[in-house]
């Protein structure tokens, strides 16, 4: 076996490995980020909000209703909950208050765009928050940073 073979083997193999190591360091950077659950029924807002979301680091599942954002929270450990004030059938201040009653701690952030929802959100206790639709990147991030940390 020539020497440059020989180099071109071990390098093949550092890579190798190096490769591995970089995919077994996202699984475990995937493993560890919070989670939060993004539940809004209108399809462009909820990714909007799960987009900046992962931007931030999080891990994000989503849901279009209440319903499926309890099925959800059965299956998950959330570390937060983004909400639509304005949910079909089951709102998102009830929404919160059963998720709240499997988490005491869960922080929640309520939107909304209709800006009288805000008082309504004020009968959740706890890191809870309220930001009115649309609400820009910089305030959902900071308003998110508030009631998390």
């Amino acid at each position: 076996m020539t020497t440059q073979h020989r180099s071109r083997r071990a390098r093949i193999q550092r890579q190798f490995r190096d490769s591995a190591q970089d995919a077994e360091d996202l699984k475990s950077a995937a493993e560890e980020a919070p989670t939060a659950l993004v539940v809004d029924d209108e399809p462009l807002v909820r990714q909007f909000v799960s987009t900046v979301l992962r931007r931030e680091g999080w891990s994000v599942l989503e849901a279009a209703d209440a319903v499926a954002a309890l099925a959800v929270a059965n299956a998950e450990r959330l570390d937060l909950l983004v909400t639509d004030f304005d949910l079909p059938a089951v709102g998102g201040v009830s929404l919160a208050r059963q998720l709240r009653a499997m988490d005491e701690d869960l922080p929640v952030l309520v939107v909304s765009g209709h800006p009288d929802a805000a008082r309504s959100t004020r009968i959740l206790h706890g890191r809870t928050a309220f930001a009115a639709k649309p609400v820009a990147i910089d305030l959902l991030v900071s308003t998110i940073g508030s009631i998390v940390h």
